[in-house]
């Protein structure tokens, strides 16, 4: 999973299809629960980018998304979000990921 910040993340989201972002913060113990379980994923989605979003270093990219409580998890479809997960809920994130896969095929 990428780290990435304000200056990297928009054009993630511009070249990659699928795309889901984890936004977190340090200090966030749910978050760093939360972190190792969505890496283990991305490792067996090589279909879709997964990148993490730390809130304080990404000021302007979190309140673009109204990102109001962490951990948030946001799936993107050609930069479009398509749908969130708010919480540490692991069986939302891998129900974000089954999402995408069925748009896999989709331009």
């Amino acid at each position: 999973m990428l780290t990435r910040n304000d200056t990297n993340i928009q054009s993630l989201l511009d070249e990659n299809t699928h795309v889901i972002v984890q936004f977190g913060a340090s200090w966030c113990m749910p978050c760093k629960q939360l972190k190792p379980k969505v890496e283990k994923i991305s490792l067996e989605s090589p279909d879709i980018v997964f990148a993490y979003v730390d809130i304080e270093a990404t000021q302007d990219f979190s309140k673009k998304y109204q990102i109001m409580s962490v951990p948030t998890t946001i799936g993107f479809h050609n930069g479009i979000e398509i749908q969130r997960v708010v919480g540490d809920n692991l069986v939302n994130v891998k129900g974000l990921v089954e999402m995408l896969r069925s748009r896999v095929n989709e331009p």
